[in-house]
């Protein structure tokens, strides 16, 4: 009787920590190979990061500030310098150092610049044909190469919520509502 009564409880608890959180991979579900766990450091281990925002974006000294310490830096010499850009001051020259795209993924205009598994959508954003268009919806995604960084949202005034997680030993994450709903490997 007390095994039934352990065996549901764990049940009940493995059903409530999982419910709404989807893993996608393309390669094998729940993977998380050890490349995709330094994709994340790698994308930092440059001289210079260049942040780019949408035109009609403008960055508080909040989102500055969480752009500028997402990774633990235990020696300042290893941190790489950040150069904050509009989509239209980039250049053919700038997109050879590692790019993160931040802001409203709608406010971008140079499509050319991304190549995500992610798309535009009215309001928002959609994946695997899933739309997400609510003002809490985020999303976060490094590329293979680690070169590429997309922290994208929905809501210009909105902290993005991948800064109250921390490091990541996956590739993408789609947030709402402050909480994680798709997580994958690509």
């Amino acid at each position: 009787m007390k095994t039934n009564q352990y065996l549901f409880r764990l049940s009940v608890f493995a059903v409530l920590l999982f419910t709404g959180i989807h893993v996608y991979s393309s390669d094998n579900m729940f993977s998380s190979s050890d490349k995709n766990q330094t994709l994340l450091i790698e994308f930092f281990e440059t001289d210079t990061v260049l942040i780019v925002v949408p035109e009609t974006c403008e960055l508080s000294a909040i989102d500055k500030a969480d752009i500028e310490n997402a990774i633990f830096w235990e020696n300042d010499q290893f941190r790489p310098e950040f150069v904050y850009r509009s989509e239209y001051e980039v250049t053919k020259k700038d997109l050879k150092k590692h790019v993160l795209f931040y802001g409203c993924l709608n406010q971008f205009r140079r499509n050319e610049l991304f190549s995500t598994p992610l798309k535009k959508a009215k309001n928002g954003f959609r994946f695997n044909n899933k739309k997400f268009d609510h003002p809490s919806d985020a999303f976060f995604y490094v590329n293979n190469k680690a070169d590429r960084m997309y922290l994208c949202k929905n809501d210009t005034n909105a902290r993005h919520q991948f800064f109250s997680m921390g490091s990541t030993p996956y590739q993408m994450h789609i947030f709402s509502d402050d909480k994680i709903v798709i997580t994958g490997v690509m």
